[in-house]
């Protein structure tokens, strides 16, 4: 899966869900650049947090919503699994010992 196809398509759906017209009559109600909605819709562009939550509003969505997708949980947890598997053959986990307080 692309992740920011996924959810691009996601914020496109939801767009025309709410009624929109068009997503350049939704960029330009929102005051968010039709180039750069454009781009987040199509997966070129990776965007902000700020940006999300600004499109978020626009829909009346919170972000944990736009990101709450079972398919997009498959996809973290493959990808933590990836990235586990990879940190332990790196070495000890935990604490690093001698950086406490001393009394």
């Amino acid at each position: 899966m692309d992740l920011l196809k996924h959810i691009g398509e996601k914020i496109r759906s939801q767009i025309l869900r709410n009624g929109y017209a068009s997503i350049e009559l939704y960029a330009h109600e929102n005051d968010i650049p039709k180039s750069t909605l454009s781009e987040i819709i199509t997966g070129k562009h990776d965007p902000r947090l700020s940006t999300l939550a600004k499109i978020c509003a626009g829909l009346d969505l919170t972000l944990s919503e736009l990101f709450r997708d079972p398919e997009l949980d498959t996809w973290v947890r493959e990808k933590a699994a990836k990235y586990g598997a990879r940190r332990s053959s790196s070495g000890p986990k935990g604490p690093k010992s001698g950086g406490g307080r001393k009394s």
